[in-house]
């Protein structure tokens, strides 16, 4: 039994251990930025104005090419966004209809921020999120733009999940970690046990012997 444990224990120890971190990077995904994204839905609007640089807070969109909503959602973003906030934010989408990877995307940071993708326009302000559009959302939405503009520390989904995936990889490596020094340990053991065994069986065998019983022959009469 403690043979086969041994093993067992060492040929988990010779697997191979392969880790992959899943790091988001949005170079890989089809995204479009604002003038991107209106020319692609077919929506005019005077961008001229409008320039975006990296002082500005990201507003992740996944939208449907073609879907209402996300249409009036970027109609009020080029007709009243641009002009009270356009120097506080960027726009960023990702056509979800259509494209596999950005629909995966879309529900991996759905998971992520707690809400049950499903739908689109699915829109990212910071921690906020919107779940679909309707003018009933725009104090909320432009309240949301200020507060993460003026935010000492400005939170980004996806800087977030990378972070969340760093941190179970090293938890992962830790659970691997004493995984294998358990193993060691238990091997040492039963290799120690085992040596010590053997050495008690030779010393009482060299200072009591075992004697073999000896037939004795029958005398005939």
């Amino acid at each position: 039994m403690k043979k086969k444990m041994i093993m067992v224990l060492v040929c988990l120890l010779l697997l191979p251990i392969h880790v992959s971190a899943d790091k988001i990077d949005l170079k890989s995904y089809n995204s479009k930025n604002l003038e991107e994204t209106l020319k692609e839905e077919n929506i005019s609007a005077d961008l001229s104005n409008y320039k975006e640089n990296d002082k500005q807070i990201p507003i992740y969109m996944f939208r449907g090419k073609g879907c209402s909503h996300c249409q009036e959602f970027l109609n009020y973003v080029a007709n009243t966004l641009v002009s009270k906030y356009g120097d506080k934010f960027r726009l960023v989408s990702f056509e979800a209809w259509n494209d596999v990877n950005n629909s995966k995307l879309l529900n991996s940071v759905a998971d992520f921020l707690g809400d049950q993708a499903g739908g689109v326009p699915y829109i990212v302000i910071g921690d906020k999120t919107f779940l679909g559009y309707g003018s009933s959302m725009n104090s909320e939405i432009e309240s949301a733009i200020t507060t993460l503009y003026n935010s000492k520390k400005r939170y980004d989904v996806f800087t977030e999940m990378n972070k969340k995936e760093k941190s179970d990889m090293s938890n992962l490596a830790v659970i691997v970690c004493n995984f294998l020094i358990t193993t060691v340990g238990v091997i040492l053991v039963i290799v120690h046990n085992n040596f010590v065994k053997k050495q008690l069986l030779e010393e009482l065998e060299k200072k009591a012997p075992i004697k073999k019983e000896t037939t004795k022959k029958k005398t005939k009469k």
